[in-house]
């Protein structure tokens, strides 16, 4: 045993064949008690099969431990603390797993990984390879017998690689936020490096890195592959395996204290003898439900703000005017934030999975559907009908433009791409009325009429 310890391969490989010969002893219905050591054994005793003899040994677990913790931890480019020595990954190592040209490029659910339990659920490479190397770690793990033994691989491996990716997506929205225009009002050419012609010239931007659809894309990497894990690690929540070591951890007076000191595990429960309604990545799970909202949000704040700039100069200009439809000009300063809008939400259906884009779309045509409101009608005051007619017809130009980008990507079709902007339409239906349609919508406004008469007034508006 001790020669054992200097080679962790090989000691590895030692401890998998002794979990696999007790296993298929086991699975023999093999029974100690009819062997002749049964005479050395208690009978109410279970025999812990031969890997005992070198998980039973403090310092062999602890070997074998490091081994698995260095051999995980290479791949993924961090540091682990091992008996309060800090162990630095060596930085070749790193780029295994994350540092790889292709780490964060968004692959499809076919590209890697057949078997992905997520299904269409598309992922950065690195997120994905991240589940896949957790899952491998449980594998080799989950035969040992002792709950000790099993929470500490947990403990020691496979929460720290969640935090640690939990952190590197935290790093790069904070650094998206300092670059970007959208976030930060910084001097125009303040950041980021361009030379010029002229000798000693070196203008910096960065702007290019997080404006238009590349620099949504970034926040959609970072939506992506925190949503992958996320939905990863309730998956596993649910198995046997963690379920019955999170209960182990609850009843275990030792694991117990082990999990309290952990901030990466929920607080156990207060008394040892009740079933634990919450699981073992509860804790985890919710720091990466508040980073999926917070990319969402970013997502949210980079389109609306994007496109807000560019509708200023529209809203400075006068609105065309005419009494006939067939007549009504569009202003040159709306083709821009309508292509923009238009690319922003092919680019979302073309990569997100249906939930995430209905959720951005609603909020992201929400926002903008109110900003408009205000902004061309409430703030405009006074305008003719001409005008009017013509905000009417913008306001179905930015409805048109979203049905035909989204294409049949939400569920309910046109009716869910319409609502967020029902009330700015409404709107433009009572400043461009007329006639009998106007007088239809004075009395259903301020006559007795229901709700339901006024909705349906507004529709044959």
């Amino acid at each position: 045993m001790p020669s054992l310890l200097s080679h962790p391969s090989l000691l590895a490989h030692t401890i998998y064949q002794a979990l696999d010969f007790d296993a298929a002893l086991a699975d023999e219905g093999f029974l100690i008690q009819e062997t002749s050591a049964s005479r050395q054994t208690p009978p109410q005793d279970k025999w812990e099969g031969v890997s005992e003899v070198v998980l039973g040994n403090p310092e062999g677990f602890e070997a074998w431990l490091h081994g698995e913790q260095n051999c995980a931890l290479l791949r993924q480019g961090t540091y682990c603390l091992d008996s309060k020595e800090i162990i630095i990954v060596a930085e070749e190592q790193y780029h295994d797993l994350i540092g790889t040209p292709d780490a964060w490029l968004v692959a499809g659910a076919d590209h890697e990984h057949d078997d992905n339990p997520q299904g269409d659920v598309k992922a950065t490479h690195s997120a994905r390879r991240l589940c896949s190397l957790l899952e491998q770690v449980t594998d080799r793990y989950s035969p040992l017998p002792r709950f000790t033994q099993r929470t500490s691989f947990l403990l020691v491996v496979q929460l720290p690689l969640l935090s640690y990716y939990h952190g590197r997506i935290i790093s790069s929205l904070d650094a998206f936020e300092t670059l970007s225009s959208a976030f930060v009002r910084a001097v125009p050419g303040a950041l980021g490096v361009n030379l010029g012609k002229e000798e000693g010239s070196v203008h910096v931007d960065n702007r290019g890195l997080t404006s238009g659809i590349e620099g949504v894309q970034r926040l959609c990497k970072a939506l992506l592959s925190a949503k992958y894990v996320e939905t990863a690690m309730r998956g596993w929540a649910e198995e046997l395996f963690f379920v019955e070591l999170w209960t182990e951890i609850n009843h275990n007076l030792e694991l117990r204290s082990r999990a309290i000191s952990s901030p990466l595990l929920p607080d156990p429960a207060a008394d040892g003898g009740e079933i634990p309604e919450d699981t073992v990545f509860d804790e985890l799970i919710a720091q990466y439900e508040r980073l999926v909202t917070r990319a969402e949000s970013m997502v949210v704040q980079q389109v609306c703000g994007e496109i807000e700039n560019l509708l200023k100069a529209h809203f400075l200009t006068s609105l065309p005017s005419s009494d006939h439809a067939s007549d009504i000009a569009l202003s040159q300063t709306l083709l821009a934030p309508i292509a923009l809008l238009s690319s922003h939400l092919t680019f979302l259906r073309a990569n997100m999975r249906q939930a995430t884009l209905t959720t951005l779309y609603r909020r992201i045509a929400s926002r903008l559907a109110d900003h408009i409101l205000h902004r061309q009608i409430f703030y405009r005051g006074q305008f003719d009908l001409g005008e009017g007619k013509s905000i009417r017809a913008e306001c179905e130009l930015w409805v048109e433009t979203c049905r035909v980008a989204l294409g049949g990507g939400l569920p309910g079709g046109r009716a869910r791409a319409d609502a967020p902007w029902t009330k700015l339409v409404q709107a433009a239906s009572v400043v461009s009325a007329d006639g009998e349609i106007w007088s239809a919508i004075l009395d259903v406004t301020f006559g007795t009429h229901s709700d339901e008469a006024w909705d349906a007034a507004m529709a044959q508006a």
